[in-house]
């Protein structure tokens, strides 16, 4: 039986991949020039508000120019399909979120950017390098020892003659411009794959992440007997995926600080060569930083590796599997529920539900619980009575009150009947008692309605209960007097 059957699936599904997607897809042109110019190796985040807005004005710019554009005039909503696509993700940040590209999406644009270099997909640089890499490859893949010395002889005596031709005097040989632009060519391509593979190791790790906590939230077995192996299976999640061991792998590379310094001075001398005058700036300038795209795709990975470890073990410290099991069963059996309502439900129906739940039937919920403290009786309280004060008497009560019209009206009846002539001479001739500021009051009434008869005004010296005194003009208190 033939492999195509097998090809065939595994095709077909590369073929519903979102990388492929992308390609296929009619804005491919127009979703692919928004990402580059957005997404550069210094600025692999984008904060989800700019993005929108960046979306939308470079939409308009498109329309404007007589580019068909997407239906979407909303820069989140389109972003939303985008992400629904998987060409973009959504991560948390401290003070909002924002989107990056998926490896897809990486992916996507290196096709794109292959398509439209115009280059000979067939040169000497790229075949030079696949034969070195397969007799590098073969030496290492073979056992044999004799084959292996032999192997390192001959490379020994290669380059031993090529360095003894050049010290006598022999020509050294300088690639031309041709060959030159061939192997940069070759080289851009090697180095435009490693953001994309830098981040497929950290959609890996998130996988993983997932996985562990589903697997976590599965297992019956008591929380102590689990955490310990969860949370060690946490510090090695780069070597449980192939792309995660392949990066622990580029480890022994990447930490080479002398290799990477030689590295950089290997980039330098190929831009320094004549052929590098028909670069652009940008071009030269992105091929000499290669080597920040490695340093910058080993701090990501580090630090999605860092943070995934950091919430796994923050998550399965404060996880309750018996309240996320009794949820979950929950959820499944509503689940269950409205699979069997949608066997008979139409278009609109709806299921209706009360936003607060129902009363429940109980007549009183305890608050507090018995605390012997609040039972205790009360301390007893100190006997004063000994300094309890004189009760009042009611003479002293009197004098603070209100004004005493009989003794006043008696009082100064008799003084006007003596010859005093005014009531404000009645008024003086009064004892210390009647004559208080309150008593004028008294007499203000006693002489508008007409119980008084005596000459009009007059000053009169009044007396606080204090014994302090206060001099007032008395007016006209007749009735012809109010009345007008």
């Amino acid at each position: 039986m033939s492999s195509i059957p097998r090809d065939v699936a595994r095709l077909e599904r590369a073929r519903e991949g979102a990388a492929l997607s992308l390609v296929r897809s009619p804005w491919a042109a127009i979703v692919v020039a928004v990402f580059r110019e957005v997404f550069s190796q210094e600025q692999k985040q984008v904060r989800a508000e700019r993005l929108h807005v960046q979306v939308e004005t470079y939409l308009a710019e498109l329309r404007d120019a007589g580019h068909d554009v997407p239906a979407q005039e909303d820069g989140r909503a389109l972003c939303l399909s985008w992400m629904h696509s998987q060409w973009l993700r959504r991560v948390p940040l401290d003070d909002g979120e924002a989107y990056e590209l998926t490896s897809a999406s990486l992916s996507a644009m290196q096709m794109h950017e292959g398509l439209a270099r115009e280059r000979a997909l067939i040169s000497e640089s790229r075949l030079t390098t696949i034969v070195d890499a397969v007799h590098r490859w073969a030496v290492e893949a073979t056992p044999d020892e004799t084959a292996r010395i032999a192997a390192l002889d001959a490379e020994i005596e290669a380059l031993t003659a090529e360095r003894d031709r050049i010290r006598a005097g022999g020509a050294v040989e300088v690639a031309d411009e041709d060959r030159m632009h061939e192997g940069f060519g070759d080289l851009v391509d090697l180095i435009d794959q490693l953001p994309g593979d830098f981040r497929r190791v950290e959609e890996s790790l998130d996988r993983i992440h997932e996985q562990m906590v589903r697997d976590f939230r599965a297992d019956e077995r008591p929380k102590g007997d689990v955490l310990g192996d969860y949370l060690a299976a946490s510090a090695h999640l780069t070597s449980q995926t192939r792309e995660g061991r392949a990066f622990e792998g580029a480890l022994a590379i990447l930490g080479d600080e002398n290799l990477l310094e030689a590295f950089r001075e290997d980039l330098r001398a190929i831009v320094a060569h004549p052929f590098a005058r028909t670069l652009t700036r940008d071009e030269r300038a992105d091929f000499v930083s290669a080597d920040a795209v490695l340093r910058r795709g080993l701090r990501d990975v580090q630090m999605r590796q860092r943070r995934a470890s950091q919430s796994l073990a923050e998550y399965l410290s404060s996880y309750s599997s018996g309240e996320e099991r009794e949820l979950t069963r929950t959820l499944r059996s509503i689940e269950q529920e409205l699979g069997v309502w949608m066997r008979g439900a139409r278009p609109r129906d709806a299921v209706p539900m009360e936003w607060m739940p129902t009363r429940l039937d109980i007549d009183h919920l305890r608050t507090r619980f018995y605390d012997p403290a609040s039972a205790a009786p009360a301390a007893k309280l100190d006997d004063v009575s000994g300094e309890r004060p004189d009760a009042p008497r009611i003479r002293d009560v009197r004098r603070q009150g209100g004004p005493l019209l009989a003794e006043t009206l008696d009082g100064i009846e008799r003084a006007l009947a003596g010859g005093a002539g005014s009531l404000a001479n009645a008024f003086n001739q009064l004892p210390d008692d009647l004559r208080r500021p309150v008593e004028l009051f008294g007499l203000a009434y006693l002489a508008s309605h007409g119980r008084l008869a005596g000459e009009p005004g007059g000053t009169v010296s009044a007396v606080r209960p204090d014994g302090t005194r206060r001099t007032f003009e008395l007016p006209d208190m007749s009735r012809e007097a109010t009345d007008e």
